[in-house]
């Protein structure tokens, strides 16, 4: 371990203890692998000089890899995890949601959001464990992808913690629901279908009873199936007749669902998800808000096996949001940043592998 000077930092290097801001919050955690940004980061925050292990970060998996570039950390998406499910099933028996426990997660959360969110991205989302665990998963991950489109949007701070609220709470109407019927691997008859439909009417009513007044968070819940043609339901508005939170959770419902392994289905994969959604842009989604995810999650979401025109084949790990064509990625133990390397680019769409964490 040596101090050195933030002019002879390379990406790649090992912060070897904490380094914390002069408030003493930590900027970065020991091991954290530094990249152009994070140097830059340190810097802003008038610090020149840090301990680093002078080697080049090895790099075991595309996991750890990725969350190099993670805006939320793994501890604290397993802890918001344990915690929303433990919410819910209060709910169950209780009936009332406890706002303060709720608005806890999400702050903490949108918090940590904030603070990390930078070009160079990797958005973790929690996959489920058993098939009784999806309401609880989902929740999390539409609350996490509603407030990465109200970053890209600009969003105030209010704004993003009633969003995150809204999506954390967008289907707590589905406690109601028997799991026989959510969780059924066949198709569902019609009576089953609008007993289902009636959940957003049902998350309304627990928001309402539970205190919340908020008409922004009400109406995100209530409206996260309702269609930009006005094809969804229940009350077949369209366009801008739906409040901004309802369309941005129906975008990040539909991907979060549609990305889910469920009993009834295998996951599609994040590729043929977004342009399942770009193709139905105008139709059942926003175009703006379809944009802020796009912009957040790229064309070539992390997960994806690529070629390069140098004939070398890598996984995409996080996008650069300023330019959604320049990923970086893993080849073989090197990490390339298709932004800095100018003469490489992607000629080829391999496959699609799993990032290993989004499946446990």
């Amino acid at each position: 371990m040596k101090f050195l000077p933030l002019n002879k930092i390379k990406s790649g290097m090992i912060v070897a203890m904490n380094i914390k801001d002069f408030k003493g919050n930590v900027l970065f955690k020991k091991g954290t692998i530094l990249n152009k940004e994070k140097i830059n980061i340190i810097k802003n925050n008038g610090i020149f000089r840090i301990p680093v292990i002078e080697k080049k970060a090895e790099i075991k998996s595309v996991s750890d890899a990725a969350h190099a570039h993670s805006f939320i950390s793994k501890e604290l998406l397993d802890k918001s995890f344990e915690k929303v499910k433990d919410i819910f099933e209060e709910i169950m028996n209780t009936g009332k949601i406890d706002i303060a426990k709720i608005e806890e997660v999400a702050v903490n959360l949108t918090k940590e959001m904030q603070k990390n969110f930078s070009d160079k991205l990797y958005v973790p989302l929690k996959k489920l464990k058993t098939y009784d665990e999806y309401l609880y998963s989902h929740s999390l991950n539409v609350m996490i992808l509603g407030s990465l489109i109200g970053l890209e949007n600009g969003m105030s701070d209010e704004e993003l913690t009633e969003l995150a609220l809204s999506g954390l709470l967008h289907d707590i109407g589905k406690v109601k629901i028997p799991l026989e019927i959510l969780n059924a691997p066949r198709k569902l008859s019609s009576e089953e279908f609008e007993l289902i439909k009636n959940h957003v009417l049902y998350a309304k009513d627990f928001l309402e009873n539970s205190g919340i007044t908020d008409k922004r968070i009400i109406n995100g819940a209530l409206e996260h199936h309702e269609r930009y043609d006005g094809s969804g339901y229940i009350f077949k508005k369209k366009g801008k007749d739906i409040s901004n939170y309802g369309r941005i959770l129906a975008v990040s419902d539909v991907y979060d669902a549609l990305t889910s392994k469920r009993c009834y289905k295998k996951p599609w994969t994040p590729y043929k998800t977004l342009s399942y959604i770009l193709s139905h842009v105008n139709k059942h989604f926003d175009p703006s808000f379809t944009q802020n995810l796009v912009n957040a999650l790229g064309l070539f979401p992390p997960g994806m096996k690529v070629m390069l025109n140098d004939g070398s084949e890598g996984i995409i790990i996080a996008t650069n949001r300023s330019n959604k064509m320049k990923p970086i990625i893993k080849v073989n133990d090197d990490i390339i940043d298709l932004l800095e390397e100018k003469n490489l680019r992607i000629t080829k769409i391999i496959n699609y592998e799993y990032i290993e964490d989004q499946t446990t």
